[in-house]
Formats: structure tokens, sequence, C-alpha cells
């Protein structure tokens, strides 16, 4: 009895062994599946620990803690050129450079300013389908504690074999869409400079933002 016993202890071990080499093999290949996924895994993730410790960081915190996440999961630059449409050409290389900067800043000061306290949300990625061009549209839901949902849908686009942001649709609105229409419009308006000066007043809005140099 106690050999059967011993082997029976074996048998079992290696069975759990077993499963957990599978659900590890499983995970990782729906990671590798679905990288585009991985990537709005990794923002909520960062999202979320942002928003529960937003007090005590404060918005400079937040900025600080939310720059390198979305640096890494949004192709800014590549948004910010969209945003302009045809008007990215009257911009010579100087302004260009000086826009894509105002406009990263932007960026991570909206996101700091917004996700700037913890309720018990949570982020819950709902699905994931292909969209046009070759892009992945994610979408995930802010959940509040009340079961209330705000869905989001990240549109993602693979670029050197890397899938980044390049458009976020809240509330069936287009963020690059309406970028566009209000940079067209203040481009046409003002000129490339006038459009520059706006934008420094639109940055001066938020308290002092950080000095990354």
């Amino acid at each position: 009895m106690k050999l059967f016993g011993n082997a029976a202890r074996q048998t079992m071990v290696c069975v759990v062994a077993t499963l957990v080499i599978f659900a590890c093999i499983g995970v990782w290949t729906a990671a590798a599946a679905e990288p585009a996924r991985a990537v709005i895994d990794r923002l909520d993730s960062q999202l979320l620990t942002t928003m529960q410790g937003a007090d005590d960081l404060g918005f400079d915190g937040r900025y600080r803690k939310l720059a390198p996440i979305i640096d890494d999961t949004f192709d800014l630059p590549r948004i910010a050129k969209l945003a302009l449409g045809g008007e990215w050409k009257t911009l010579d290389a100087a302004q260009q450079k000086a826009y894509v900067a105002k406009f990263r800043k932007d960026t991570i000061a909206t996101y700091a300013s917004r996700f700037d306290g913890y309720d018990g949300q949570k982020f819950e990625v709902t699905g994931a389908s292909d969209a046009a061009g070759g892009r992945r549209q994610v979408k995930t839901d802010i959940v509040e504690k009340n079961g209330k949902r705000t869905p989001i849908s990240y549109v993602l686009a693979n670029e050197g074999g890397q899938w980044r942001i390049i458009n976020v649709v809240a509330g069936g609105v287009s963020d690059l869409a309406l970028k566009r229409g209000q940079y067209t419009s203040a481009i046409r308006s003002k000129g490339a400079d006038g459009f520059l000066e706006q934008f420094d007043k639109q940055l001066a809005k938020y308290p002092t933002l950080p000095d990354e140099n």
C-alpha cells in the first residue's frame, strides 16, 4: 500500500506539472498571437497603477509615471503628422519638430489630468479585431465599481514589427478626427507660427509641466 501511495503521489505531481506547463504555454501563445492586445494590457496596467496613487503622485508625478508608457505604446510622431493632414507640409523642419514635441507634452498631460483618482475602477479588454490597412482594433472598458462601463477602442498599426496606438475612439468619437478638424482649422486661419503659439497656450492651461531634460 505504501508503494502504491507513493506511485499515486508521483503520478499526481507529474499531472499537475504537466497542466502548469500547458497553462503557461497557453498564456505565451495567446500573447504571441495578439501582440496588439498586449500593448493595451500594458497601458491599462500603468493607467490603473497611476490612478491608484494619483493623490500622492500629484500632476507632476502622474505625468512622469505615464510618460514612458505613452511614449512606448503610442506612435506620437505619426499621430501628430496624421492630425495635421496635408497641412503638415506647410511647417518647415524646425516647426515640425517643435509641433511634435508640443503634441507629445499635450498628450501626456491630458492623460495625467484625466486619470487623476481611483474609486474602485478596473480595465477590461473586451476584444480585438482586424481594422483597415492591416491594423488592429483593441477594445477595452473602464469599469466603475457600480458596474458602469466606458468603452474605449484603440487602433494600432505595426511599424517595424512593433504595434503602437495611432488613434483612440471614445464615445464613438475619433480623437484623431477631432484633432485634425481643430488643428487644420487653426493652422489655416493663424498660419504655422500662430498655430504653434496657440499650442503653447493650450499647454499653459496645465500645472507646470515637468522638465524632462
